[in-house]
């Protein structure tokens, strides 16, 4: 009996995920969602809001950040429209986020993490999550033919549900893949791979997190991926891109996403205009 059930459940957590990708959703996010299902299962509960909430008050005992069950709650409801439970989805409430504005680095400070890279491929992966601002896992699926050397763009396949962009990239950033391309020597269809195993496979993205935590500390910065996403937003903020323009760079769906990068930008106006002292030396303030 407990073998059947075990079946019906397994079958079931595949028919939810093969719903999560049909809706768009990315593989990181149907991995952490069929991952929560199934330990909500595992513990015997139910489909209702009720047991969702034992189960959520059990996370927070072990010490679950807000954060985390956010996406625990997001999955919940999920599954819950997945079985038609509309009513039991609604009863769940995401929690608010405190909103925290991202540490952007100094141009200095990108200058001297990009010369601390050791090889021609970790110098390049610094330079494309900076100067296309591209997600890790954007990062970890470019394929060799997803750049275009012609036009001057890189194909961004399968960002943050499961959408398509294009990203123009500069001449300089195009010779530094050439130059990348050159020195390689297997056939593999990815952009980045493994350079520690016989057989060369797709980068992960816990490398890519280990070389940008190395070459940070490297350089004096302490620096996680994203920061260098949110670096390159504000950079161009900084220099007059137009919003709309960055939004569609970094694949925001929604602008209100990509303005919390207006706060960072008005943040470093301020200290610029309060250094200038402009008014001062006209008025002869101190």
């Amino acid at each position: 009996m407990e073998e059947r059930e075990e079946r019906v459940r397994d079958d079931t957590i595949e028919e939810f995920a093969t719903y999560l990708e049909l809706e768009g959703k990315s593989r990181n996010t149907v991995r952490m969602y069929t991952y929560y299902i199934s330990k909500f299962f595992e513990e015997g509960h139910s489909p209702t809001a009720r047991d969702a909430l034992r189960f959520l008050a059990k996370l927070k005992r072990k010490g679950y950040s807000t954060r985390s069950l956010n996406l625990v709650i997001q999955a919940l409801k999920a599954y819950f429209k997945f079985e038609g439970l509309d009513s039991e989805a609604e009863k769940l409430k995401t929690p608010k986020m405190p909103k925290t504005l991202p540490k952007s680095l100094t141009e200095e400070e990108v200058r001297r993490i990009i010369n601390a890279a050791e090889t021609l491929r970790d110098r390049l992966i610094l330079l494309l999550l900076y100067g296309a601002g591209l997600r890790v896992s954007e990062l970890c699926n470019l394929r060799v033919e997803d750049v275009n050397f012609e036009y001057g763009v890189i194909v961004v396949r399968g960002g943050k549900g499961g959408k398509d962009r294009v990203v123009p990239i500069s001449e300089s950033l195009l010779s530094e893949i050439k130059r990348y391309l050159e020195s390689r020597n297997d056939d593999s269809p990815y952009l980045f791979v493994e350079m520690k195993r016989k057989r060369k496979d797709k980068l992960s993205p816990k490398t890519v997190w280990r070389l940008v935590k190395k070459y940070g500390r490297k350089a004096g910065v302490e620096l996680t991926p994203h920061q260098l996403r949110h670096s390159f937003a504000t950079h161009m903020l900084e220099r007059g891109i137009d919003i709309r323009i960055i939004q569609e760079l970094l694949g925001h769906s929604n602008l209100s996403t990509t303005q919390i990068y207006t706060k960072v930008s008005t943040k470093h106006l301020k200290e610029a205009v309060k250094k200038a002292k402009l008014v001062e030396s006209i008025i002869g303030g101190s």
